[in-house]
Order: structure tokens, then sequence, then C-alpha cells
């Protein structure tokens, strides 16, 4: 059917009722999705999504599950908008989605610098927010709930892939290898998580977060997995503020949050090369290649970019027990009791 915008924000208005649309303009349509925002008569601009593909119009579909799942209550907790869904309807093979337009600008990850002071911590925050939210959003409304050892087991499965295609440099197998090896890194409690952060779903006004949209892989997972797409950043000063802030907002928490981070972002250049061989498609494949080696050159002049347990001091019994969101009473234990840990354990 026409992604013409005017044609699209006329449809929208089957799919709510009393929708008064004014005007339409093209909002950021690539080749999966056409989006339109929709000027309404009251002065209020909504979106107006039709996907291109089916895996676009699964993604849509996962979107909505997900708002559904965050209610007013849960919204509430966060410091930022969400969108919500107003109305859909068919649309030839596809469906056409409409939601509210959350305001702001969409950031970039260079606007995470010391020329915009503040945000990085914003953004951190926000991410806490996210993380503090109770699991039992995703698991009431069924959506995806993993533990740290099956989402390890992922992680080692795209890593086997990934040395099959014989196109892993072998300093970066060894690097992983020892990595998903090392139990230490794995000892976290699962949070609620966006899934899918990059910068562009972030919606920002100067220092501030005012919303963040794509929710398609809300679920119950790693943390890291949020914070993966700081670690692209060359302001190096500002990341580190991105994380500072993340872990000062959540208090008592995971101590290798900011070394599995690092591994999920190495391991998304690995998902990059498996989807290029998927595809047959050489110019993915040899994209991703570039990426491995320049990994690799990084890592060897860069000793500091280990990915290995940070010597912390180990959290006493009470400790242990607020952050795996236990009583002393519940478990039976005294604190005080004598800590057994030893000071490598996380």
């Amino acid at each position: 059917m026409s992604t013409n915008p005017f044609t699209l924000a006329a449809l929208a208005t089957t799919a709510v009722e009393g929708l008064d649309v004014v005007g339409a303009s093209e909002d950021g349509s690539d080749e999966h999705r056409s989006v339109v925002a929709a000027r309404l008569a009251d002065g209020e601009t909504v979106q107006v999504v039709l996907p291109r593909s089916v895996a676009a119009l699964r993604s849509a579909e996962e979107h909505a599950a997900a708002l559904a799942a965050l209610t007013l209550a849960t919204r509430s907790r966060l410091p930022f908008e969400v969108p919500s869904v107003l109305g859909t309807v068919d649309a030839g093979r596809s469906r056409l989605f409409v939601l509210t337009r959350l305001g702001g600008e969409v950031m970039r990850l260079g606007d995470l610098s010391p020329a915009r002071p503040g945000l990085a911590a914003a953004v951190g925050q926000a991410i806490a927010a996210i993380h503090e939210l109770p699991t039992s959003v995703a698991a009431d409304a069924g959506l995806p709930h993993e533990g740290a050892p099956a989402l390890r087991q992922q992680l080692l499965d795209t890593f086997d892939r990934a040395a099959a295609t014989g196109a892993v440099p072998a300093a970066l197998l060894e690097r992983w290898e020892g990595a998903l090896g090392d139990d230490r890194l794995w000892q976290f409690k699962p949070t609620l998580v966006h899934g899918d952060l990059q910068a562009p779903a972030f919606r920002v006004e100067g220092a501030r977060v005012v919303g963040l949209d794509g929710w398609h892989a809300l679920s119950v997972g790693d943390p890291a997995r949020d914070l993966a797409f700081l670690l692209g950043s060359t302001e190096f000063g500002s990341v580190d503020e991105a994380f500072d802030a993340h872990a000062a907002a959540r208090g008592i928490g995971d101590r290798q949050v900011r070394q599995r981070a690092m591994l999920h972002a190495e391991l998304d250049i690995a998902r990059w090369l498996l989807h290029g061989v998927a595809k047959g498609d050489e110019s993915i494949v040899d994209d991703a290649k570039g990426m491995l080696a320049g990994l690799v050159a990084r890592v060897d002049r860069d000793p500091g970019a280990a990915i290995a347990p940070q010597r912390l001091e180990t959290m006493d019994l009470t400790g242990v027990q607020e952050y795996l969101g236990k009583s002393p009473a519940a478990t039976g234990e005294v604190p005080g009791a004598p800590d057994r840990a030893d000071s490598d354990r996380p």
C-alpha cells in the first residue's frame, strides 16, 4: 500500500476513533518501516508506524506488548516518558500502529560528551531506573524471563557460532572464551531490561532524558546489555560518568556490570558477522571483519581493556542479602556472621 504521509495519517483515523488529523509529515522512516508524525486539531502530534517487512511487523507487535506491560503505576516510577499505543488497524499484509509521540530530540552517541554537561549522568540514571523496576513487570506480561546461567549460555552459543565461521581473530576468541568461562563475571542478579538500548532510543532536552523508545525487547535479563552501547563512545570521561551515575542510582549492585557490558558490546560485532554470513552478504562480512581487526588493535595497545573481574571489597552478609532481596530473617542467617568469601569474589 501507499506510504505517503497523508495516506497513512488518513488510515490512522480508522485505528483511533475520533482522531482529527490536520497535517502529516515524514518522521524517521527507513527501509523497515514508514513513520509519520500526524498533527491533530487540538495541537497534539501522534506517531503513525507501518512496518514494511515481516521482521519489522514482529518487532512492532513486541513493542506494543511491552508498552502494554508498562502500566501507569510502573511508568510513574520512571523519570522519563514512554510511548502508549492509541490504536491499531490492519493494513494489507501489515498492521498500522498509532502511538503517542515522544517529545525532545533524538540523542546521538556523540552527544555524550563534555559539550553536553550532565547528559551522560542523566542517561546512566535513566537506565538505572529501568533496572530498579520489579521483574514482575515482565513476568506478569509473559515476556522473556532469563536467569544468569541461561543468559551466559546464549552468549556461549553466539561465541561458538562466530568461532565456527573462521573469521574471528584467535586473540578475540581467547579473550571472549576467558570472559565466558570466568564464573565471577556471571554472579549477578537479573533485572528488568530494555533489551535493545542504542543512543537513538533516547529523547533528550538539554541535559535531561525526557523519553525512551524502542521497547520491543523488554524482558528480565542482564543489566549490562543495556549499558553496552555506551562503550562505543570515544568520550571516555562521559562513559565513566554514565556508568558511575548508574551504579550510584542502584546503590549496592552488580560489581562486574561494566566487564560484561564490554563483552556484550564486542559480541555485537560477532552477531553482525553472523548476520552477514546468514544473508550471504560479503559487504556485511567484510565490515564485521574490519571491526574485529580494529578491536584486536585496540585491546592489544590498551592493557586496561581486559574483560576481567574487578578486585573490589567484598560485601558483608547483610549487603549480599540486601542485593539479592532477602532479609536476614528470611534466610535464617545472622548479620555479622563470619564472611567466608575471598577478596576476588564479585
